[in-house]
C-alpha cells in the first residue's frame, strides 16, 4: 500500500497537468496527506501525448474545421522533498517534444504549425493542516504558481507561431490546491482522495491573460492482482474567459468533465510503473473552440527513502 500512496501522491497533484498539456495524493510513509516524510525525496516522471480534431459549439460537435487536428507530445519530471512531516516542498519541469496544428485551408491545402520547447516552471509549497487521530481525514494546503521560462514568442521563417502552439504562456501564475483524503471504511485501508486546483493567471507581455482556472478530481485505487493495481479518477475542468488588453475574448471559456484510468505496477524498491488515459465525459465551450479528444500517458516514479526509521522494540 506504501507504493500505492507514492502514486497517488503524484497524480493527485499532477491534475493541472492533464490540462496544461492541451496542462500527490496520499503521503507515501507518512499518515498526512499530500506531504513526505521528513528528509524523504519523490522523483516522479511522466510522458503524455494529447490528440484534438473535433470542434464543439457549446456541448454539441460542430463542423468547424479550422484545424484538422492538434496534438502534443510533453513529458516532465517532479521533485518532492520532505522539510519537516508536515511540510513539503514540490518543483516540476517540462518539455514539450512536439506541439503541433494541422490545418486545412480552402485553396491553400493542407499547413502545419510545429515547435518544441521549454514548459513553465512549477514551484510549490504543500502543508498538511489538519489530520484525525483516528486516520479517517486528513487535509494540506498547497500555494504556488508557474514562472514563465517557455518560448511563448517562437517564430518560423519570423513568422511568430499561434499561441496555442507556443511552449511557454510568457506570464506568471499562481495556484493554490487543497487536498482531502477520506478514509471512510471501518478497515481504514481503502482511501478516496478528492483535490481542488485554482489557477490565477498572469498578463504576459503581448496583453495576453488565461482565464482563471478550477481543476477538481476524486481518485482511489483498487489492487487487481499482486503487484497490478487499478487507479479510478474522475477530474472537472472550469475555465473563465480569456482577456486581451483588457477585452474580455468570447470563445475561451469552458466546463469539462474527464474519466482517467490507469493501471500501476510495483517493480519493487518503491519504484512504481503506470499508463493511464485522459477521456472527456461532457464538454461544453463558450462559441466554438477545439474540444479534447483523448490523452495516454506513462509514468514512473521512485521514492528514496532519507528519513529515518523508528526502532523497534521486542
Amino acid at each position: 500500500m506504501r507504493c500505492l500512496a507514492v502514486l497517488l501522491f503524484v497524480l493527485g497533484f499532477n491534475t493541472a497537468v492533464f490540462s496544461q498539456c492541451t496542462s500527490g495524493c496520499c503521503a507515501p510513509g507518512t499518515a498526512n496527506f499530500g506531504v513526505l516524510d521528513k528528509g524523504d525525496l519523490l522523483f516522479f516522471s511522466f510522458f503524455k501525448r494529447d490528440y484534438s480534431d473535433t470542434y464543439f459549439r457549446g456541448d454539441k460537435r460542430t463542423n468547424f474545421n479550422y484545424l484538422t487536428n492538434d496534438y502534443a507530445d510533453y513529458g516532465a519530471v517532479t521533485l518532492s522533498y520532505g522539510i519537516t512531516p508536515k511540510f513539503t516542498v514540490q518543483g516540476s519541469i517540462g518539455y514539450y517534444v512536439d506541439k503541433t496544428e494541422n490545418f486545412n485551408i480552402p485553396i491553400i491545402g493542407q499547413q502545419q504549425l510545429q515547435t518544441n520547447g521549454l514548459a513553465d516552471i512549477e514551484i510549490f509549497g504543500k502543508y498538511n493542516i489538519y489530520h484525525s487521530n483516528n486516520d479517517v481525514l486528513s487535509l494540506t494546503l498547497a500555494l504556488g504558481g508557474k514562472l514563465p521560462t517557455g518560448p511563448y514568442k517562437l517564430a518560423v521563417d519570423k513568422v511568430e507561431l499561434t499561441r496555442d502552439v507556443q511552449p511557454g504562456s510568457g506570464a506568471y501564475s499562481g495556484a493554490s490546491i487543497l487536498y482531502i483524503m477520506l478514509k471512510p471504511f471501518k478497515n481504514r485501508k481503502q482511501s478516496i482522495m478528492f483535490n481542488s486546483r485554482v489557477n490565477y493567471n498572469g498578463v504576459n507581455p503581448q496583453g495576453y491573460q488565461y482565464g482563471v482556472e478550477n481543476i477538481n478530481s476524486i481518485s482511489t485505487v483498487f489492487k487487481l492482482y499482486r503487484d497490478i493495481s487499478l487507479i479510478v479518477m474522475l477530474r472537472n475542468e472550469n475555465k473563465a474567459s480569456d482577456i486581451v488588453n483588457k477585452v474580455l475574448l468570447s470563445s475561451s471559456s469552458s466546463t469539462r468533465l474527464f474519466a482517467t484510468p490507469g493501471i500501476t505496477m510495483n517493480l519493487g524498491h518503491e519504484l512504481m510503473f503506470s499508463l493511464y488515459g485522459d477521456f472527456p465525459i461532457y464538454q461544453y465551450y463558450d462559441g466554438i473552440q477545439l474540444a479534447a479528444k483523448y490523452a495516454f500517458s506513462v509514468s514512473l516514479s521512485k521514492l528514496f527513502e532519507f528519513h529515518e526509521k523508528p526502532t523497534l522494540v521486542n
